[in-house]
């Protein structure tokens, strides 16, 4: 398992480049919080995966008829029928994880992921952990292939005391998994280095690593094309 160092973590607690586009989609979100007009659920859907490389167009279909119409009459129509308000409302007022919390928070990203499912044809973990990260940003962690890979040197198991909320019924096993893994990190760094550590920082070690990785790979395979 990696040590972490302090300048790792002061680095993750910077702002990057890609700060001011994210306070926009959070302060949409934020002023937008339900879904209640086709506009604004558009907007939402739209901008988040784009964005974020998870688009809900990239799916299974027979023709890959994918235009306007798909967003508008069942995008837009499908999220203003669901019952996500309802179990982002159970949340909001919630200012961190806890212990009360992490099985309502697992059971919505559980449920938007059957939602677009079944519009998409595809689990779709990415995308919603995206989408509902910018709604409640202190409540769920960003899922996708790079922080996968990137926690796996800090994080190898879900600890005991977690392990019962991946084995849940009303819960994605994968991103449960991944969630306990980063909630446990997340607490202990917070502990290690005495800081106020946020979902958002997290997300800037995990996608550092995983770019520091994939740069060492690439310069290994130089030195190999060279050496031979």
């Amino acid at each position: 398992m990696k040590e972490l160092s302090k300048r790792e973590i002061e680095n993750a607690m910077r702002n990057n480049v890609w700060h001011f586009a994210n306070e926009i989609l959070y302060k949409m979100c934020r002023e937008n919080f339900e879904h209640k007009t086709d506009e604004h659920i558009l907007a939402k859907v739209l901008f988040i995966g784009r964005i974020y490389a998870a688009a809900i167009e990239r799916r299974k279909t027979k023709n890959n008829d994918i235009n306007d119409n798909f967003y508008i009459d069942t995008v837009a129509s499908t999220f203003l029928k669901s019952d996500l308000d309802s179990h982002l409302n159970k949340l909001k007022n919630f200012e961190a994880l806890n212990n009360e919390n992490l099985k309502l928070v697992l059971e919505t990203h559980h449920y938007l992921t059957k939602v677009i499912h079944a519009i998409t044809e595809q689990n779709k973990r990415s995308l919603v952990s995206k989408y509902l990260h910018f709604h409640l940003p202190e409540l769920f962690f960003i899922y996708d292939t790079r922080a996968v890979e990137a926690l796996r040197s800090f994080k190898t198991k879900v600890s005991k005391d977690l392990k019962h909320l991946t084995e849940l019924e009303n819960v994605d096993t994968e991103y449960a998994k991944f969630f306990c893994k980063c909630y446990e990190l997340k607490k202990e760094i917070q502990e290690k280095f005495n800081v106020e550590f946020s979902n958002r920082h997290l997300d800037n070690l995990l996608i550092e690593n995983a770019n520091s990785k994939n740069s060492i790979k690439k310069l290994s395979g130089t030195f190999s094309l060279i050496k031979n």
